[in-house]
C-alpha cells in the first residue's frame, strides 16, 4: 500500500500554495532559533514561557517553614502564638527534630525527609536570609494571582467599614492601629516588622493561630485576598506610633457621658423591677 501510494501522481495545487508553505516553514525555523536562544539564557516552561536564568530558585525547606510554621513562630523576635525559635536553633539536631515532630497534630504528617529539611534549615547560618529570599519569591508568585494589595481597603477591613467576607470580627474590635481600635489585643503598628515581611504576615493573618482569635476565626476565616489587603495596610504603619484609643467618654463629651450613664441606670432599674414582679407572681401562684 505504501509503494502504491508513493507512485500516485502528485496532486495539483494553486500557484500561491507553494509560497504559503514556504512562508510557514520559514516561520517555524525562525521560532526554533528564538526558542533555542531562550533556552540558552533560561528555562522554557511547559506552557512555552521562558523563565530567566536570573530568577530565584525555589528553596523547598524555606517554603515549608513559611507555609507551615511562620503563622505561629518567628525567628525575628516577633511574639506570635507559638514560641520564638531563635533559641531553638542552638539545640542539638536530634532534640530539634523531636520538637518539630511534635507539631504534626497542627500541620499534618511530617516525613523523615521533611523533618531533616526543616531541621537543617533551622541550623543553617543563613536561615533568615533564606527565609527572606523565599518569602519574596513566594510573594511575587502569590501576588501575580491576586488583586494587588490595597492599603485603603486594608484599613477599611481593619476598622470594620468594609465587612469581612465570612463574617469575622474586624481587627479593630481588639487591636489598635494609628490610635484607633480596641485594647484587648496588642497594638498592630509594628506587626509588619515583627513578623518578618509580607508573606509571613499574610500567613499569620489567614491562619489566626492565636488563643483568643482562633476559636472565632476558625468559623469565620479571613480570605487570602483580605489578608493581602490587611498586610498591605499594616506595612504602612509606623512602628513607633504609641497612640492609644481615646476613652468612650472623651469622644462623646461630658454631656453625652451623663446621658449614657442615666440611660444605663434607667435600663438596669427597669430590668430589676421586671425581675421583682416576676418573683412576686411566682410566689403568688405557688
Amino acid at each position: 500500500m505504501g509503494d502504491a501510494a508513493a507512485m500516485q501522481p502528485a496532486a495539483r495545487h494553486p500557484r500561491w500554495y507553494g509560497r504559503v508553505v514556504s512562508a510557514v516553514l520559514a516561520l517555524c525555523a525562525a521560532s526554533a532559533v528564538v526558542a533555542a536562544g531562550a533556552e540558552a539564557q533560561g528555562t522554557v516552561t511547559p506552557t512555552g514561557q521562558v523563565a530567566s536564568a536570573e530568577a530565584p530558585q525555589r528553596d523547598m525547606a524555606a517554603a515549608r517553614f513559611l507555609m507551615m510554621c511562620a503563622g505561629c513562630h518567628s525567628v525575628t523576635g516577633a511574639k506570635l502564638s507559638g514560641p520564638e525559635l531563635t533559641p531553638a536553633t542552638a539545640w542539638p539536631e536530634d532534640q530539634l527534630k523531636t520538637a518539630i515532630k511534635k507539631m504534626e497534630p497542627r500541620v499534618g504528617p511530617l516525613s523523615d525527609e521533611v523533618l531533616k529539611e526543616l531541621t537543617d534549615l533551622l541550623k543553617a547560618p543563613d536561615l533568615r536570609t533564606r527565609l527572606k529570599a523565599e518569602g519574596e519569591r513566594m510573594a511575587a508568585m502569590f501576588m501575580a494571582r491576586m488583586e494587588p494589595g490595597d492599603a485603603e481597603k486594608g484599613r477599611a477591613l481593619f476598622l470594620g467599614r468594609l465587612p469581612l467576607k465570612n463574617g469575622g470580627l474586624a481587627c479593630a474590635a481588639c487591636h489598635v492601629a494609628e490610635g484607633q481600635g480596641g485594647n484587648l489585643g496588642p497594638s498592630l503598628n509594628g506587626i509588619f516588622q515583627k513578623t518578618g515581611g509580607e508573606m509571613a504576615l499574610i500567613s499569620s493573618i489567614e491562619q489566626a493561630k492565636f488563643k483568643i482569635m482562633e476559636p472565632h476565626y476558625v468559623r469565620h476565616p479571613v480570605t487570602k485576598q483580605e489578608a493581602v489587603h490587611l498586610a498591605k495596610y499594616f506595612a504602612t504603619l509606623d512602628p513607633n506610633d504609641t497612640r492609644i484609643p481615646r476613652p468612650l467618654f472623651a469622644s462623646i463629651g461630658l454631656g453625652g457621658a451623663v446621658v449614657l450613664l442615666a440611660g444605663m441606670y434607667a435600663w438596669l432599674k427597669t430590668q430589676r423591677a421586671g425581675r421583682s414582679h416576676a418573683l412576686v407572681r411566682r410566689r403568688t401562684i405557688s
